[in-house]
């Protein structure tokens, strides 16, 4: 906003300067009358008119500035001047211009603030320029303000402060802290069982897509998975897309030249509701190549939200393998290798979507700890999880076939994911044979583990603790759960 400071108040300082003059009876009316029709712009007359020279001694020379020519100048005050000219070769004058004179000053503060903020965005451009899909630098060192640690308030976002942690202690995200308070395991774990339930994608809704099939489908999750990596995205984001693209795609029909809109959208949606930070729409625009424009990812996104009815918190498979470790103290190795088996399956739309979310992360978590050489079952699991060995046998077969056709696949975006350090490198690991006679097997012994433990202990009802103290028959134990590997 512009703000104006102007000082030209003519008729009050020409009665001003004609009351000093009736009052000292200097000059005629003429002269009065001279003094009054003077603006506040005659500063060159005034300055000999009004007689500042008379303070001057004879033999004294005055210097004045002036702030236009910036030339000095001497003033002969021994022979009285000319009360109207001085003569240019006798006195050249410079004059100081007079501070209650200032006239038109103009301060515009948001030029200022615009010209600094410039600034300070160019040198910002100038240290930070990023492409788009360049990967940021020293990213992993970046805290968010809602960044919760043990030593500091939630709302604390002080940076200057380095936190020391124990590298011994199993690092804990946000989302295990919430699940780990015990009271409420059993509660969480109810609501969500109950809230699967009311938000499912169609099974064979890819029956009635006229233009677009399921290996379509697979690659655009594989695209996704890239997007979510580019970015440094959740996984919990990538499971929330694909699900909001699956149950879009139950209701609506699309062409194939707008399957990756719809994709785009479902991503750009799941990034606002799950991450702190989440990329620009504009961003979106530049991973699809300028294929589509910003109106056309903010349309669809609309659609989308109008068809599934705002309904966004869905529980995914990322969210029950979180409550399963949690609740199990499952190694990490084998919760990554549980997140693996998840991710794969997000790849195939059938047979996956004819089972809840709960029931793959139960297989995918039975079917890592076979893999990494663990009994597949147990009782505590049995207990926390609500399924027993024996419903879980077709989701275990299927996310075994798909654990072995996974490394000749043509998208590979979830094995390369899998591969780093983060991830144990599980997706290096081999996958194991499993048939179903051997899983037959698997379940008569767990059975037999089951039904001797409880007539040796009859009074325990609740679940087995991993720290329990040995009894008599752990051995037997021990040696019938040898057999699972048989």
């Amino acid at each position: 906003m512009a703000t104006f400071r102007i000082h030209e108040d003519l008729e009050k300082e020409n009665r001003i300067l004609a009351s000093k003059n009736v009052e000292t009876g200097a000059g005629g009316p003429k002269q009065q009358t001279q003094q009054i029709q003077r603006s506040t712009f005659s500063v060159l007359n005034n300055l000999v008119g009004n007689k500042r020279t008379e303070g001057l001694v004879a033999g004294e020379k005055a210097i004045l500035k002036d702030p236009k020519l910036k030339i000095k100048h001497t003033v002969n005050t021994k022979t009285k001047p000319d009360e109207n000219s001085i003569p240019v070769n006798q006195a050249k004058i410079v004059f100081k211009p007079v501070e209650p004179f200032k006239t038109f000053q103009v301060f515009d503060d948001s030029k200022e603030n615009s010209k600094t903020s410039t600034s300070n965005k160019d040198d910002s451009i100038i240290e930070n320029k990023r492409e788009p899909l360049q990967e940021l630098k020293n990213a992993e060192l970046l805290e968010t303000p809602m960044s919760v640690s043990e030593n500091m308030s939630p709302m604390s976002v002080d940076k200057s402060v380095t936190l020391l942690e124990d590298s011994s202690m199993v690092p804990r995200n946000d989302r295990e802290r919430f699940f780990e308070v015990e009271e409420y395991q059993s509660d969480i774990l109810t609501y969500l069982k109950e809230a699967e339930k009311r938000h499912r994608p169609k099974p064979a809704y890819m029956k009635k897509q006229p233009d677009i099939n399921h290996s379509m489908r697979t690659i655009l999750v594989d695209w996704l998975v890239e997007v979510c990596e580019e970015y440094r995205l959740q996984s919990e984001t990538l499971c929330l897309a694909i699900s909001y693209i699956d149950r879009f795609l139950s209701f609506m029909s699309v062409v194939r030249a707008k399957l990756q809109l719809v994709g785009t959208a479902a991503m750009f949606i799941a990034a606002k509701y799950e991450e702190i930070y989440p990329p620009d729409v504009g961003e979106f625009v530049y991973i699809t190549d300028d294929t589509y424009t910003k109106t056309q990812v903010l349309r669809m996104e609309q659609l989308i939200l109008k068809v599934l009815g705002f309904d966004l918190s869905v529980p995914t498979t990322l969210v029950f393998t979180t409550v399963y470790c949690v609740m199990n103290d499952v190694p990490d190795k084998v919760k990554y290798m549980c997140m693996y088996l998840c991710e794969l399956s997000l790849l195939d739309a059938d047979p996956y979507l004819t089972y809840l979310p709960s029931k793959i992360a139960a297989g995918a978590l039975a079917l890592s700890r076979y893999v990494l050489d663990l009994p597949i079952w147990s009782r505590m699991l049995e207990t926390n999880t609500d399924y027993r060995l024996e419903d879980l046998k077709d989701i275990i077969l299927d996310l075994s076939k798909t654990h072995h056709k996974a490394e000749s696949l043509g998208q590979q975006a979830i094995q390369e994911k899998f591969k780093s350090n983060k991830y144990m490198q599980v997706a290096t690991i081999p996958a194991t044979d499993l048939s179903e006679d051997t899983f037959d097997k698997m379940c008569k012994s767990l059975a037999t583990i089951v039904s001797a433990a409880s007539e040796t202990e009859p009074s325990s009802t609740g679940p087995i603790s991993m720290n329990a103290p040995l009894s008599h028959n752990d051995s037997m134990r021990e040696m019938m759960s040898s057999l699972l590997f048989v």
